[in-house]
């Protein structure tokens, strides 16, 4: 792994190393949560409502007198989970359909292509709001609103790499062999793809975080007594002068890890670039 050239060209990187440092911690954050921190996130105590960073809360309380770092760390498990599939989900069908309308062109390529225009004529946090609009709130209706408008970004890209290696040599000996369009696609083209495919997920998945923050913030994402960032946020923002680190906490965490994605995507960007493997 560490002689591995993409590796090297990666930790060449500090900024995306930290970065990657930052979202290991937040990961291992929402996979171990439970066992880092007992408290019951949604346990209410009226009498210290707003009570400031202590010993015995070390972010403090909010409104409800529940402990900040407890809901921080159960809600990243919400934040991070909702993003990463919703993501996930969208990079699938935008795979699907751009290898589709590369590969195939004439009529599926231009249905596909049209489809793709009027969903990216859209801002990506508007399509999420109609989309949970019309399906109603909830955790699993803001996953599909974030896989809704990831499809029409992942299919571009993919469609874009499949059109310039879909007439190469390799696959042009593959069909004289008598390869299936459903085999060269999946075990010649898309791999060929997939550095781009990772460097575009990436960065999706920090934009699927503000996303779905912002989704809560507004009162149409992941529903209370759940943990979530940035309806945390939309609870404290009344109190923020009075009380500033109830809003400021999960502020700093929706900033930090949409900052380290960001990292971590330019990171992967530089290191999986083709011109760069033989300099």
């Amino acid at each position: 792994m560490f002689k591995n050239p993409v590796f090297r060209r990666f930790i060449k990187r500090p900024a995306s190393v930290i970065g990657g440092i930052v979202l290991i911690i937040f990961f291992l954050t929402a996979l171990f949560g439970p066992l880092l921190c007992r408290t019951d996130p949604n346990a209410i105590n009226p009498d210290i409502c707003y009570q400031a960073p202590s010993a015995a809360h070390i972010f403090g309380t909010d409104n409800l007198g529940r402990d900040v770092f407890a809901r921080i760390v159960y809600g990243a498990r919400v934040s991070l989970g909702v993003s990463l599939c919703g993501v996930l989900i969208g990079a699938f069908f935008g795979i699907l359909l751009g290898a589709m309308a590369g590969y195939f062109g004439k009529w599926i390529d231009t249905v596909i292509s049209r489809a793709i225009d009027i969903l990216l004529a859209f801002p990506g946090l508007l399509l999420a709001i109609v989309v949970v609009a019309v399906l109603g709130s909830g955790m699993q209706n803001v996953i599909i609103a974030i896989a809704f408008y990831s499809v029409p970004i992942s299919a571009r890209l993919v469609r874009g790499v499949v059109i310039t290696i879909r007439n190469s040599e390799y696959c042009q000996a593959c069909r004289v062999f008598g390869a299936s369009h459903a085999r060269i696609i999946a075990t010649h083209i898309i791999p060929n793809a997939m550095s781009q495919i990772i460097v575009n997920t990436t960065m999706d998945l920090g934009t699927a975080i503000l996303t779905a923050s912002s989704l809560s913030f507004l009162g149409l994402g992941v529903q209370p007594p759940n943990p979530e960032w940035g309806a945390m946020l939309s609870t404290a923002r009344d109190v923020i002068r009075s009380a500033p680190f109830a809003a400021l906490i999960p502020g700093v965490m929706i900033t930090l890890v949409v900052l380290s994605f960001s990292l971590v995507g330019d990171g992967l960007r530089d290191a999986l670039d083709p011109k760069l493997k033989n300099s």
